[in-house]
């Protein structure tokens, strides 16, 4: 390991990535870090693994003008969207891409741009045209974007997360702190809307040898039947994160249907989520391919095959959630199309989340060897 070519840039971007972490912007294995090593190659994290498990040998080297790369591990599927970046600006040698929670939302709204402001300061966010993730055409907008907007070192890539720019990671971690910040304050300002992000998780459960087992002793009969149901007509889901937070809750008292507004709702939950009116009809919103059944007045029930897979769907709700109650307030949003939604839902099941799956079980082999 002590010979691996540009080992200190691999173990700092991996340190990046782990801070980012703790200040929550990024989370699981959503957004990519990069830096640029020569005029021809920069490194990027993997695609498909979680940042607590990287090391350095998982860090991809690429080329800048072909695309081609070295070693075992797939580069970041957003490898397109750095090289643009890294063409369009010359002096910028790291790259953090996070798919942050208020930024993600102030990028649903159909807006150019974001006009907010960071400790006194007015601050100009532009947000690059939609486009599917992992294309051409999304490195394009991006590469467009920057050259147009030269004094902009962070921007927004509508409907799916932020780009921040450095000579430094320094430079490039605060520009995503600050985006985030100058966002949240778009959001109260422009929305009317104060609203937290994170899970506030209430009657949970999981299934252990067959038998349901309940987070919360007093679980209500009611609640255990709703689980019941949700294990009975859907084999495949092992736990289920009931998620009360208030953005959530919200949407379970005033909406009936939601479509998705940002890209990993579209791959984690569904193309579309419909909010029973009546608890009725929540046996029937049970659907084989969305990862959350409303409840009316009673947020919502995120499933999946083990308990990472629950709780990435819950919080990817919450911030679907808030991105839905902005776009309502604000009177307008733009909503990703049916067919691209279709078309990341397919591509996250068939590819990334098996990659996902390979990954974890290769480590608990190594583990048990």
């Amino acid at each position: 390991m002590s010979n691996i070519e540009y080992l200190e840039e691999r173990q700092h971007i991996i340190d990046v990535a782990r801070e980012l972490q703790e200040i929550g912007l990024l989370v699981r294995t959503w957004g990519n870090i990069s830096c640029r090593t020569d005029h021809n190659h920069f490194l990027i994290t993997p695609s498909g693994i979680k940042y607590e498990d990287l090391t350095p040998d998982m860090i991809v080297l690429v080329n800048l003008k072909d695309m081609s790369y070295e070693g075992e591990y797939k580069p970041s599927s957003e490898k397109l969207v750095h090289a643009a970046a890294y063409k369009a600006r010359k002096d910028c040698d790291f790259i953090i891409h996070t798919h942050q929670v208020f930024a993600s939302c102030a990028g649903t709204l159909g807006i150019k741009k974001v006009f907010s402001y960071f400790e006194d300061e007015d601050v100009t966010i532009p947000v690059a045209p939609y486009a599917l993730p992992g294309t051409q055409k999304l490195a394009d907008n991006v590469g467009r974007t920057l050259s147009h907007y030269k004094s902009a070192n962070g921007i927004i890539m509508s409907n799916h997360g932020t780009l921040c720019l450095g000579q430094t990671s320094n430079e490039a971690l605060f520009e995503a702190e600050m985006m985030e910040t100058a966002c949240n304050n778009f959001l109260e300002d422009v929305c009317k809307m104060d609203m937290p992000h994170g899970v506030e998780e209430m009657f949970s459960s999981h299934l252990e040898n067959g038998d349901i087992r309940y987070a919360v002793s007093d679980t209500p009969e009611r609640v255990k039947t709703i689980h019941k149901q949700i294990y009975a007509k859907r084999p495949d889901v092992k736990f289920i994160v009931h998620n009360k937070s208030e953005a959530v809750m919200m949407v379970s008292r005033r909406a009936n249907h939601m479509k998705p507004l940002l890209d990993d709702f579209a791959q984690l939950i569904g193309v579309s989520v419909k909010i029973p009116s009546n608890e009725g009809e929540i046996y029937h919103n049970i659907k084989k391919k969305v990862n959350v059944l409303f409840v009316p007045n009673d947020g919502a029930y995120c499933f999946g095959g083990n308990e990472d897979d629950a709780q990435a769907v819950a919080t990817v709700l919450d911030k679907g959630c808030i991105a839905y109650v902005a776009a309502m307030r604000n009177g307008e949003g733009h909503y990703l199309s049916l067919f691209d939604c279709i078309k990341m839902n397919r591509n996250y099941r068939k590819n990334y989340s098996k990659l996902a799956d390979t990954v974890e079980h290769e480590e608990k082999d190594d583990q048990e060897t």
